[in-house]
């Protein structure tokens, strides 16, 4: 804002370069020339500003409608974001809602907590986008906000020149001194209220200030709203996908407080890890990666011998599996599947699968 200090009581007095050599003071109603040099740096301050290129103190037509339908553009992004939101929400609901009655725990904790932070990861992200929308809207509006009126009454005064301002089309007015574009939409003016007042003694400096800072808030401000909105729920789902291939590839030590036991099944001697069922006695679980012909508990008969299984001693065993058949090669315990074996097919191909499920006897292919 353009101000000088008030000549009678000098409290800070704006100036208008449309009248360069009238002070009004709304503190002691002082109404007279400005002090000493101001007058001529008024002049010089609204030389700069007709040497400047008009369209840099203008808003395009498509700014113009974003700043008058702000309030609309808003609630119908976050509508957008509430549909949006539904079906990561759904799944991540069926997910968790799986996790929770499925009897195998093999990489739940994990699997849990990768869905939640997704659904706060898109929650995140949406928020940070409606945010980021939020700011740069603001910052428009700071920059081209004109100044509001001094007293009830009086008209609001233009943000590059301080001339007084017509009603103009509805919450944009356009300068009839400087052809600036100002915002005069009495939230927004209400909110700019609050800014201090700073007295420069240079008004070819604030000027210049002023037209810089309305450039840098319009320059391309559609492009970055569309580029903000693309970008963050891109990045959100390459960051999950990165993680789940993180989680598949990390090889960590076979867990051993897992039990796992082979018992007699319609496939075979197959491998399962030894649990407690609901009536409390012993089950043998085959897991969620078992063949079809498998159940997915078997109950152990009381007393009966249990055929304890180490996940060691199936290295160079020939196994079979929901993915095939070979001889495990590798063991190893992984944050999503649990414990885990890595069989080597025919045809020098590989495999990865479940130690629970896998179903012994048999001899690899010659």
């Amino acid at each position: 804002m353009l101000a000088v200090h008030c000549p009678r009581c000098g409290r800070p007095a704006p100036v208008s370069l449309a009248s360069p050599d009238l002070v009004a003071c709304a503190a002691c109603h002082y109404s007279g020339p400005p002090p000493g040099e101001a007058a001529q740096g008024l002049r010089a301050a609204a030389h700069v500003v007709f040497q400047a290129d008009v369209r840099r103190r203008q808003l395009s037509d498509a700014l113009r409608r974003t700043l008058v339908t702000a309030s609309q553009r808003h609630a119908r992004l976050l509508v957008v974001f509430a549909l949006a939101s539904v079906p990561i929400t759904g799944f991540a609901a069926l997910v968790l809602l799986g996790i929770w009655i499925s009897p195998d725990d093999d990489g739940r904790l994990v699997t849990g907590g990768m869905v939640v932070a997704s659904w706060l990861g898109t929650l995140g992200a949406g928020a940070a986008v409606l945010a980021l929308v939020r700011r740069r809207q603001r910052r428009i509006e700071e920059a081209c906000a004109a100044r509001p009126p001094a007293a009830p009454g009086e008209p609001a005064a233009c943000h590059v020149c301080g001339a007084p301002l017509d009603g103009g089309d509805g919450a944009i007015a356009r300068c009839g001194f400087c052809a600036a574009d100002n915002l005069v939409a009495p939230a927004v003016l209400e909110r700019v209220r609050a800014r201090q007042v700073v007295i420069l003694r240079s008004f070819e400096q604030a000027v210049s200030a002023d037209l810089a800072s309305f450039g840098r808030a319009t320059s391309g401000a559609a492009a970055a709203v569309v580029a903000t909105a693309l970008v963050v729920p891109v990045t959100v789902f390459v960051l999950a996908v990165a993680a789940v291939l993180v989680g598949e590839s990390m090889r960590l030590p076979v867990d051993a407080a897992v039990s796992y036991a082979a018992v007699s099944t319609a496939a075979g001697q197959c491998v399962g890890k030894i649990a407690r069922g609901p009536d409390g006695g012993a089950v043998v679980r085959f897991g969620g990666f078992r063949r079809a012909e498998l159940p997915q508990e078997q109950a152990l008969a009381p007393g009966a011998p249990i055929e304890a299984v180490s996940p060691g001693s199936l290295v160079g065993r020939f196994v079979t599996a929901k993915a095939g058949a070979g001889v495990v090669e590798e063991v190893f315990s992984s944050p999503l599947t649990g414990n885990s074996a890595v069989v080597r097919g025919g045809g020098g191909t590989s495999f990865t699968s479940s130690i629970a499920g896998l179903c012994l006897g048999g001899s690899p292919p010659r």
